[in-house]
């Protein structure tokens, strides 16, 4: 009798362990969801608009993920070289706070400040005619 409660047991933990595996592997697949890449080659990638600046050295993009059954993720604004073979979005990522609005005639980027729902408590504070990655930027109000 002993014998068979030791084989029932092992067999539930036995259980138990392949679900915790299970449930450890999914969470993988979800984590992985969330930390797409910034690439204009990541499939999962939605370019919302996109826009050259006048002098054609830049190009802005405004995008988000696709997240299948999540979703879309929040938007991203990415300003990089408009070369060819530049695909990273991430080295040009605009900071939380503020959103890509146009060009304007002088090939400055015009940012507008703004208070995301998803993140209130973060503040990052960018001054009007800085320059990011090499672009002049204007900011408004």
């Amino acid at each position: 009798m002993r014998k068979w409660i030791l084989i029932i047991v092992g067999i539930i933990l036995i259980g138990i362990i392949g679900i915790g595996i299970k449930i450890n592997s999914d969470f993988n697949d979800l984590e992985e969801a969330f930390n797409s890449e910034h690439s204009l080659n990541e499939p999962n990638l939605n370019i919302l608009s996109e826009s050259i600046s006048p002098d054609k050295k830049y190009k802005y993009y405004e995008y988000q993920f696709d997240k299948g059954g999540l979703g879309y993720s929040r938007v991203f604004w990415s300003v990089i070289e408009n070369k060819k073979n530049k695909n990273d979005l991430k080295s040009g990522l605009i900071p939380i706070g503020y959103k890509v609005i146009k060009w304007n005639n002088d090939s400055e980027l015009i940012l507008q400040k703004w208070e995301p729902y998803y993140e209130s408590k973060t503040v990052y504070e960018l001054t009007n005619k800085t320059e990011f990655n090499g672009i002049k930027i204007k900011i408004t109000e």
